[in-house]
């Protein structure tokens, strides 16, 4: 493309020269935005990010009553055996995943 560009300009003609220089300058003017986009797409997938880490904490915190419930029969049935004489293992808690907040590493200002 360079080449021909050179090679129109070379030939002398004044409307060449002028019709090149507008073309690369609306070339310029068109292509100044191309890298808006790809910042415009992040900001929209750390905001989906952000959604999903707190969607994905509001299942393991809905968990909590469960695994308080698990927690707590695991504790009577202990109690029932140990008042009955029955040798078991010791209880051990109900595994659970805590999950922190979500801090964007790409926050924008």
């Amino acid at each position: 493309m360079g080449s021909l560009l050179t090679t129109l300009a070379s030939s002398g003609d004044n409307w060449v020269k002028l019709l090149i220089v507008g073309g690369l300058f609306v070339n310029t003017l068109m292509t100044g935005k191309n890298g808006t986009g790809i910042e415009e797409n992040r900001k929209e997938l750390d905001q989906l990010r952000i959604n999903v880490a707190r969607q994905v904490k509001v299942l393991y915190d809905n968990q909590r009553p469960f695994a308080d419930f698990m927690d707590e029969i695991r504790a009577s049935q202990d109690r029932i055996q140990t008042n009955f004489g029955i040798p078991h293992p010791d209880v051990t808690p109900y595994p659970r995943q805590e999950i922190p907040d979500y801090v964007n590493p790409y926050s924008y200002p």
